[in-house]
């Protein structure tokens, strides 16, 4: 017996059970045929993964060798086909074979985001500075959210803000593909210097690099503010120092400070004076 949250549907239902249906939960459309193969195998994984959602999406299911006017309406021309509908309209499509990591990685984009207040609630901690609660909360909302970008990009921050560049390194070495991931990139070159064991070392006889050194330990003890200021001077002295390292770690720590810190459009501008 088919499940409650798969159907088949077809031109005449099309209308109420996707579009209209899809303003009360997602709706994802597998269109297939008997005669491709790749189908059966996609069409069985996405079954599968609308059964462990347990009605937090539905999958719609239409053969488009029955349903050829539907198909055609759809610009349906090759197989196999997704189509994800919310709110009533088409929200992400595909065309071809997805694994099922990705067809996870598909659904889980169209899915009500769970908690979305823990979100809020952890960019709020970190203004507030309190980095702690900030991180176990916004840990709690990756999870919640199956890898929400939004909340692994600020999840990342907070860990960098307290230091942890290995957990946030693996974070942002496997960023999925999303409006979030521009953001993500800055961030990188943070996680990896908080990764060198050389920043670590003590340098007597190079005035620049022993600012940049110092500057990385203080943000990884937090001090963020305070290595902004070094690597400012660093920056005045030497604008493309370390092939451009020293800039990269500056603009990725105002990312790690956001765009709603106070400080942020200050340290902006002051670097676009010694850039310019």
């Amino acid at each position: 017996m088919m499940p409650i949250n798969i159907i088949d549907v077809n031109e005449e239902t099309f209308e109420i059970e996707v579009v209209n249906y899809s303003i009360q939960m997602p709706v994802v459309v597998d269109f297939w045929a008997p005669w491709c193969i790749p189908c059966r195998i996609q069409s069985q994984t996405l079954a599968q993964l609308a059964q462990e959602a347990d009605g937090e999406f539905r999958l719609a299911r239409v053969n488009v060798d029955e349903q050829t006017r539907l198909a055609e309406h759809l610009k349906v021309t090759n197989l196999p086909a997704i189509k994800a509908f919310v709110d009533g309209r088409i929200v992400a499509e595909y065309v071809g074979v997805l694994s099922e990591k990705n067809l996870r990685m598909f659904v889980d984009r169209i899915m009500p985001r769970a908690g979305s207040l823990l979100l809020v609630k952890g960019n709020s901690l970190m203004l507030l500075g309190d980095f702690e609660e900030a991180e176990e909360t916004l840990e709690q909302y990756v999870i919640q959210s199956h890898g929400d970008p939004a909340g692994l990009l600020a999840y990342a921050r907070a860990l960098l803000y307290l230091g942890n560049g290995k957990a946030a390194l693996q974070i942002l070495e496997q960023f999925p593909v999303s409006s979030e991931m521009n953001d993500s990139t800055v961030l990188l070159p943070v996680a990896k210097a908080y990764n060198d064991p050389e920043m670590e070392k003590i340098v007597l006889d190079n005035p620049l690099e022993s600012a940049f050194r110092n500057a990385i330990r203080l943000a990884k003890r937090g001090k963020i503010l305070i290595a902004l200021d070094g690597l400012l001077g660093v920056l005045k002295k030497d604008k493309n120092y370390r092939n451009g390292q020293a800039k990269a770690v500056y603009l990725g720590l105002l990312e790690v400070l956001s765009d709603d810190h106070p400080a942020t459009r200050q340290y902006r501008s002051d670097l676009s004076t010694a850039l310019f």
